[in-house]
């Protein structure tokens, strides 16, 4: 049972950000009970739940490993150990420049976002239909409560660099971030590591111990150069390359390798250790006693800045800026150029200004015409392609998608839900609902209005009769 649940997860969460995952190897290693996956290429939409106009270059994961102790279960922590993780990358592509592929793969975004905004809705109406959880499911949330909670993480040798040759026209820079480990580790009250089977997700004592973590920013100075393209090259070239200043520099000069040399911080590397303590529910009862208590410790913190670095990170920062106000409007820039239609693009520029205002502006009957038959277009298709119908379009549910903010798409498919909720309770409560049911198997929700309509004027002709 939990085997399943964690083969899930890893194929879930593991196949958005990495390349070569092997369901079979994957579903061997969870039942032996130690999942080592080594050498994994990140994917260029790694990044995309940053929302920011980044995407990966290349990436490699050295080593990810997971320990589960399946005979003591809820006894033994669960270990997760990941190393090297070292990730190039640079700003997004500009759209009007973009590559079809590239397009793609936004839209393919897009989509997953409101795929996960969705569930994330339909889980949360779901729970609060359920109210508390039977008995029968409190000692399987105690379990996972337990394991949750009790979690054992360590991450080493990370490297994520960026280098920008765009924000700044000019003068390229690069910045990155170096950390040699993470680690966090469940203590007792002592503090000393343990094994807390007594609500540890309620009430929570971590330690979390961070070493080595520094900022980077290197102003004019041009991206990396190798021999080969960035996805070929190999594991040992990967560490190479990015792993010398991670950890602690050696006094010999002439051994740290030319990718680290003349590195410049904007924090120098600190060590750190923090303690953190929650309250349990229970023990909530004095309002004087914090809930919550954090205690960090730092090692000496220095900072510096210059202004060639200050510069870089204004421009870089517009450039982020320029990019969110671009994607607020995005589904109203049209696909063709501008020297085919010069008119569509004054429009939406002036659209765009109009909704950045939050001001409203007047629609012409057509438009909204055009905006009803489209919407219960939509709807219709959405409802057909759930159904698993033979006639369903994906091609034209997809068309309509890409000219569609995710924010309307949302808002379609919710009034879908609450329409098909809506039929649901008029079917139980009406007194012709034997007759609904067997008349509208396989049909659509508009179908049901109207055979509910009818079913409801019968059932009060037969009452007439019978009395």
């Amino acid at each position: 049972m939990f085997e399943a649940h964690v083969l899930h997860l890893l194929r879930r969460y593991l196949g958005e950000y990495v390349h070569g995952l092997s369901t079979e190897a994957l579903r061997i290693s969870v039942w032996k009970g130690d999942v080592v996956l080594k050498d994994l290429k990140l994917k260029a939409e790694a990044l995309n739940a940053l929302k920011l106009p980044v995407t990966v270059k290349a990436g490699f994961v050295g080593t990810i490993t997971l320990k589960v102790p399946w005979k003591s279960l809820g006894k033994e922590p669960v270990i997760v150990l990941i190393d090297r993780v070292f990730v190039l990358a640079h700003p997004a592509p500009d759209s009007r420049t973009i590559k079809e592929e590239d397009r793609e793969k936004l839209f393919q975004a897009k989509l997953q976002q409101i795929e996960e905004a969705e569930t994330a809705t339909l889980d949360a109406i779901s729970k609060s239909k359920l109210g508390n959880p039977s008995s029968g499911n409190s000692w399987l949330s105690s379990l996972i409560s337990t394991i949750i909670g009790n979690l054992k993480i360590s991450i080493s040798n990370v490297h994520i660099r960026y280098e920008d040759s765009v924000s700044n026209p000019g003068h390229p820079f690069s910045s990155g971030v170096t950390l040699a480990k993470l680690a966090a580790v469940t203590m007792d009250e002592q503090g000393n590591e343990t094994f807390d089977t007594s609500g540890a997700l309620d009430k929570l004592r971590k330690l979390v111990q961070l070493e080595r973590l520094a900022v980077y920013h290197d102003s004019n100075q041009l991206p990396w150069e190798i021999d080969k393209r960035w996805e070929d090259i190999s594991p040992g070239e990967w560490i190479e390359i990015f792993e010398e200043g991670i950890n602690e520099p050696t006094d010999d000069h002439k051994l740290v390798s030319k990718w680290a040399l003349n590195r410049t911080y904007l924090v120098y590397p600190i060590n750190a250790v923090l303690h953190y303590l929650r309250l349990g529910n229970q023990e909530k009862v004095n309002p004087e006693i914090p809930f919550e208590k954090v205690s960090l410790v730092l090692t000496d913190v220095s900072l510096t800045f210059t202004e060639a670095q200050y510069y870089d990170w204004i421009k870089l920062l517009e450039a982020v800026s320029r990019y969110k106000t671009y994607m607020e409007v995005s589904h109203l820039r049209p696909a063709v150029p501008i020297s085919k239609a010069p008119h569509l693009w004054w429009k939406y520029g002036a659209h765009a200004a109009l909704q950045q205002l939050k001001m409203c502006y007047r629609l012409s009957w057509d438009q909204i015409r055009q905006l009803c038959q489209r919407r219960r277009q939509y709807i219709q298709l959405y409802m057909a392609s759930l159904q698993n119908s033979s006639n369903v379009n994906h091609t034209e549910i997809r068309e309509i998608e890409k000219d569609l903010d995710s924010k309307v798409i949302l808002l379609w498919r919710e009034a879908y839900e609450n329409e098909k909720e809506q039929v649901k309770k008029e079917i139980l409560g009406s007194e012709s609902g034997f007759l609904l049911v067997f008349f509208c198997y396989g049909k659509g929700v508009w179908e049901k209005k109207v055979l509910l309509g009818w079913c409801s004027i019968l059932s009060d002709v037969l009452l007439k009769e019978l009395k």
